[in-house]
């Protein structure tokens, strides 16, 4: 099965921000074999189209129940369809000025379970500018991807998971930003989630995660790391058996708010 991982850091400026990694999932066997920049956010929504297969992509794909029940009466699906009503100023003027993580308020379950930041904080790091684009992504794929938890699975078109990068890097016991983060992943994996799913990464997706110049990438290694924590998770959680079950690693709190704050799927150590 082909396995699809997008870190989306690039929603408001695409240009060396937008990464995607793919591989191929054989039972208890995972490769990663490459990795590419989208030079355009219209180029990964074709890919997305085209594919017909999972993706983990590493953005919110909703907002803390307080806010969804204040703006947009407590229905994810109107948080969706309300896309084009805002600019990217009017939407951020929405919330006001919120600390990433300072109040439960402004965080989802989700996000706590995963030490994650606030959807719509804008400071110090603006996670509602990210939130802004991809929700108009989510939007224009209506009926063509079936979005997790939200919508029912559906095999003719892809179906996109959210994934957070940073808590797989600490469930392995990784930091990204170590010169060789992506050569210890494989064995790093054994030791702090399952000795039995092997992990490769071809020397092309390697390649791939590194500029011009041969520095890695941090973009390009979360976009890896989201599309393993894919694999593993649709693997071993069985996400797409086609009824809906609370999987493992979510929470009953989680699992009880599915459909207003969505859910991060991620491995257990």
């Amino acid at each position: 099965m082909n396995i699809y991982g997008c870190d989306f850091s690039g929603a408001k400026n695409p240009e060396g921000k937008i990464f995607i990694a793919s591989g191929r999932l054989d039972g208890n066997s995972f490769i990663v074999e490459q990795v590419s920049s989208c030079e355009d956010r219209l180029d990964l929504f074709y890919e997305i189209r085209a594919t017909k297969a999972p993706w983990g992509m590493d953005f919110p794909f909703s907002i803390p129940e307080y806010y969804l029940e204040q703006q947009y009466s407590s229905s994810w699906d109107k948080f969706i369809q309300g896309a084009y009503d805002d600019s990217r100023d009017q939407f951020k003027q929405r919330f006001g000025q919120i600390h990433s993580g300072k109040s439960s308020r402004d965080l989802r379950l989700t996000d706590i379970a995963v030490d994650g930041k606030s959807p719509v904080s804008s400071t110090p790091i603006a996670m509602h500018a990210m939130l802004y684009g991809a929700r108009r992504l989510l939007h224009n794929l209506h009926g063509e991807a079936a979005v997790y938890p939200f919508q029912p699975y559906r095999e003719d078109v892809s179906r996109l998971y959210e994934i957070y990068p940073g808590h797989g890097w600490k469930a392995l016991k990784l930091k990204s930003s170590a010169p060789d983060a992506l050569q210890d992943i494989p064995a790093s994996f054994k030791t702090q989630i399952d000795s039995g799913f092997e992990v490769t990464i071809s020397a092309k997706a390697a390649a791939g995660a590194t500029d011009a110049r041969g520095q890695a990438n941090q973009h390009a290694r979360d976009a890896v790391m989201a599309c393993i924590q894919m694999a593993y998770c649709l693997r071993t959680y069985k996400l797409e058996s086609g009824e809906p079950f609370k999987p493992e690693f979510a929470s009953e709190a989680e699992w009880q708010l599915r459909m207003l704050e969505g859910l991060v799927v991620r491995m257990l150590p």
